[in-house]
């Protein structure tokens, strides 16, 4: 994990000491961005819900002196099917829960499927932008996803979803090594604002095919 002068990255822990932190530094300064219509209405154990999840793993900046969180970001897999989704924490919520409608079931096919990530995104606190703390996030979440496929010997799916009016989101996500699928843009419906946008899905291509074992 990065280690500066003045602020460090650190994987949320899924311990007491780590809910804690994560109900009183995150949920309470970095939440309610672009999802504020559904989270302003999360009870502490939704929150918790979140962190405890296994499949999801919740990087931080924050300001060691005082523990306040500056940037976040969480990764998300892996996940059993490769198509990115729009809310991929709500997903990852059924399979913790037990529900299987979203998984991708190829018994009998002798391919191998790579393994399957994808970040929910980056905020940054706004007097903390600009400073290269996102960057530094989702090289962080990769670096993560691409170890883990590594150790599995598969190949790796990562991605992010933005929404397709989002130059600057867009803009980010090439300079940290992603592209825009091919397919376009997408409508996706959004049942909290009751509306439909178009989204582009991004995958992340700086990275090596695994040399033959």
């Amino acid at each position: 994990m990065s280690n500066k002068p003045g602020w460090k990255i650190e994987l949320v822990s899924t311990d007491d000491e780590g809910c804690q932190f994560y109900l009183d530094h995150y949920k309470n300064h970095l939440a309610f961005g672009s999802t504020y219509d559904r989270e302003i209405d999360f009870t502490n154990d939704d929150w918790l819900s979140r962190i405890k999840n296994p499949l999801v793993k919740t990087f931080v900046v924050v300001r060691p002196h005082e523990k306040r969180v500056l940037s976040a970001t969480s990764l998300i897999g892996p996940l059993p099917n490769p198509d990115p989704l729009s809310n991929p924490l709500q997903v990852s919520t059924e399979m913790r829960d037990g529900g299987d409608q979203h998984h991708n079931h190829n018994h009998g096919n002798a391919q191998v499927s790579p393994l399957s990530f994808q970040i929910s995104g980056v905020y940054t606190m706004p007097e903390a932008r600009g400073q290269g703390f996102a960057k530094e996030l989702i090289k962080t979440a990769s670096e993560q996803a691409i170890s883990s496929a590594k150790a599995q010997h598969k190949q790796l799916s990562l991605s992010v979803v933005v929404y397709a009016s989002n130059s600057a989101a867009i803009s980010f996500y090439k300079s940290c090594g992603f592209v825009v699928d091919e397919r376009g843009p997408r409508s996706s419906f959004n049942p909290h604002k009751n509306s439909s946008s178009e989204e582009l899905v991004m995958h992340y291509y700086h990275y090596h095919e695994l040399p033959h074992t």
